[in-house]
């Protein structure tokens, strides 16, 4: 345990010394008690209360006046702290197509303000990483819980050139904790881990998607994939010729099912809040260094409150 302000401590010498004076106190107490009656009527005479009952309120009082002490120098310790182990990926396709109106404003715009809205839906203690992917998959933000940092990420996306689907799953799969080693060398118990993808559907380049799902299945993380455009697709002009962009429902419905994930054909709030709950949670303790002062108050407090009551309760007053 360390101290923010250690030179506090010294407030701890007033507690033997107001030990002591309470002792002084008492035994002049009983000095001027015995002047008005001879030692021998004097134990018929006064009734006493038992020694524990006359020290145990004081003593819950100095209690809390060394905790109230040692609060005051600020202590830093490592507590145990309540969080989702549980990670989720976000995995956002930046290829060209995305760049088609048949989603307002574009597809790439609709996927970036879905993930925006998961991430403000799940809970702030659940670690969402984020993973682009075009030609191939780039992890841009590991999972953590620094929501500001992913929405950072999420407003650098630009559209790129091909799409690599399985390309992006693979890098989402390393990058989820205990995975990013060969399968022999991962943890048997794995936390549980999520890939969210949002896209049209379309792979047209690198690691085919639905083996590259098998493997994510065997890692034991399910995808969740969630369609950005319109069923058939639209037409596009690139480059002064008018293009066909497809949107691939069917592609995206198949590789949720290899991991024991789902589909969602649209990106409204209802579908992102049905999203939210099947992600997975393993709640867990973590060893986090926090200001203990707080605690420390808290009880301190509860010693003055049965110093409190003892005194109200065996001499009906409160000191």
């Amino acid at each position: 345990m360390e101290f923010i302000w250690p030179l506090m401590l010294w407030a701890l010498a007033l507690v033997p010394l107001l030990w002591w004076g309470h002792r002084i106190i008492g035994r002049r107490q009983r000095y001027a008690a015995l002047q008005f009656a001879e030692a021998r009527l004097f134990d018929q005479l006064v009734v006493r209360p038992p020694g524990r009952q006359r020290s145990l309120p004081t003593a819950c009082y100095l209690i809390a006046l060394l905790l109230l002490a040692v609060a005051m120098a600020r202590p830093v310790a490592a507590l145990p702290i309540p969080v989702n182990r549980a990670a989720v990926v976000i995995a956002v396709d930046t290829s060209k197509s995305m760049i088609a109106t048949d989603a307002q404003p574009t597809r790439l715009e609709a996927a970036r303000r879905a993930a925006r809205a998961l991430a403000e839906i799940v809970p702030r203690s659940t670690r969402i990483g984020l993973v682009a992917f075009s030609e191939y998959g780039t992890v841009l933000l590991p999972p953590g819980t620094d929501r500001s940092a992913l929405f950072e990420a999420l407003e650098r996306l630009q559209p790129q050139s091909a799409t690599s689907m399985g390309g992006g799953i693979l890098e989402a799969v390393r990058v989820l904790p205990g995975r990013a080693g060969a399968p022999g060398d991962r943890p048997t118990q794995l936390i549980p881990g999520s890939i969210v993808i949002f896209s049209d559907g379309v792979s047209n380049f690198g690691p085919n998607p639905e083996e590259a799902a098998a493997l994510a299945r065997d890692a034991r993380v399910r995808i969740f994939t969630v369609g950005v455009g319109r069923p058939g697709g639209t037409v596009m002009r690139v480059e002064g010729q008018l293009v066909l962009v497809p949107f691939d429902a069917a592609g995206l419905q198949r590789i949720a099912q290899i991991t024991g994930g789902m589909f969602f054909p649209a990106t409204g709030e209802d579908d992102l809040r049905a999203l939210s709950r099947m992600l997975g949670r393993d709640m867990g303790w973590e060893f986090t260094r926090l200001e203990a002062s707080f605690l420390l108050m808290a009880v301190a407090g509860v010693f003055m409150l049965a110093g409190g009551a003892l005194s109200l309760f065996w001499f009906g007053r409160v000191p």
